[in-house]
């Protein structure tokens, strides 16, 4: 009896951890959803969005298919960065040049995003070739010079857009015309790309998916192995009455009674 009572209390502290853990990851999930829309915008990916509302999820999957999530997610975690890497840059590069000052939404994504990122355009240096790059800026002009080619994710890149922000991709006040700069960049102007930062707003996301999953599979785990206790030790006393009751002298005791 004492073993049963505290295997019931000690599942009853399961439950309301568990509890407790739900909570906790829908309210993570609706906060990154809600205040980090941004991001999904600004990568032209749902993968951002979907990782919110798979925080929001995990609280109710089942505990099978939470482990097999979880081992997939971790197993190929590598290919998987490698595959939305290309993507996310694409996405960022063409929502720049052919969305930017066009679509309010995106405008006011990538605002927001170089805002409170402190980052500019996409990559500080070049991520490879794009046939964007091949678009003349809108006053017919092209790169000059090296320096110039060498930075075309970074602040070039506005070159190609109507429309631009003068107070954005600067650390401090100052000179706003390197939009207008042939010759290279000017020193006041943010170089930290907003890939990166994304990026890493996004792998700090999976963390928190990966680490609230294994919290949730383990408290899971530990509950359905209380509750098979519980059962069984239920079960086991059950069978004892039974046998209780089966006893010769018990038997003995009610023929006497007859």
């Amino acid at each position: 009896m004492v073993l049963i009572s505290f295997l019931k209390a000690l599942l009853n502290i399961f439950n309301i951890v568990f509890i407790c853990v739900g909570i906790t990851l829908i309210g993570i999930g609706i906060w990154t959803a809600v205040e980090k829309v941004y991001v999904s915008l600004v990568i032209g990916d749902s993968l951002f969005r979907a990782a919110s509302y798979l925080i929001i999820c995990v609280g109710v999957i089942t505990i099978g298919v939470c482990i097999v999530g979880l081992l997939g997610v971790l197993k190929e975690k590598k290919t998987w960065l490698w595959a939305v890497e290309s993507v996310m840059v694409d996405n960022m590069r063409r929502s720049l040049v052919h969305k930017y000052g066009k679509d309010s939404d995106v405008t006011d994504a990538w605002d927001q995003l170089q805002s409170e990122l402190g980052c500019c355009a996409v990559s500080e240096t070049a991520l490879g070739y794009s046939v964007l790059f091949e678009i003349p800026y809108v006053d017919d002009t092209r790169p000059m010079s090296n320096g110039e080619k060498d930075r075309q994710d970074s602040w070039p890149i506005y070159k190609r857009t109507e429309f631009f922000r003068k107070q954005l991709c600067y650390k401090r006040a100052g000179d706003h015309n390197f939009v207008n700069h042939s010759k290279g960049m000017k020193h006041n102007v943010e170089m930290v790309g907003c890939y990166s930062k994304a990026r890493s707003l996004m792998l700090n996301q999976s963390d928190i998916i990966v680490a609230m999953g294994f919290v949730f599979g383990i408290i899971m785990i530990g509950g359905m192995v209380l509750t098979f206790l519980v059962l069984r030790a239920l079960k086991a006393e059950e069978e004892e009455k039974i046998k209780e009751k089966r006893r010769p002298e018990n038997h003995d005791a009610s023929l006497d009674l007859l």
